[in-house]
């Protein structure tokens, strides 16, 4: 098992940061007015973004943490609920392990085919 050792300030303060990326791309894309702010989206919105920044954030590490077990699920998690209690919504009040951990499972499916599919053509 890897273990990954990221404190979850850390781990918030990366989620934040590819929160307003995503947020401003979706500006950009005119899916969102310019003059709405985070704070102005509704629950669902929040959310929407939220894990779409987290699967942003997922697909930047290494492979070796979606071939093996790993905590990754964990921190994604405990990312997400402490954001959601810094910005005082009640969007993520019924947020479980589950659904961060349905955010990594297409992922490490992913790179499970990919590798295998690499496997096999270099044989």
């Amino acid at each position: 098992m890897i273990e990954i050792r990221i404190p979850t300030s850390a781990a918030v303060l990366l989620l934040k940061e590819k929160i307003i990326m995503e947020f401003f791309a979706l500006q950009k894309a005119n899916i969102f007015p310019n003059k709405l702010q985070l704070d102005d989206l509704s629950d669902n919105e929040l959310l929407y973004i939220t894990e779409t920044a987290a699967q942003d954030l997922i697909f930047t590490l290494p492979a070796e943490i979606y071939s093996t077990e790993s905590n990754i699920v964990a921190i994604i998690f405990k990312a997400i609920k402490t954001f959601a209690s810094q910005q005082k919504t009640t969007a993520f009040d019924n947020y479980s392990i589950k659904q961060a951990e349905a955010l990594v499972t297409p992922i490490k499916h992913l790179f499970k085919v990919y590798g295998e599919k690499e496997v096999f053509s270099k044989n």
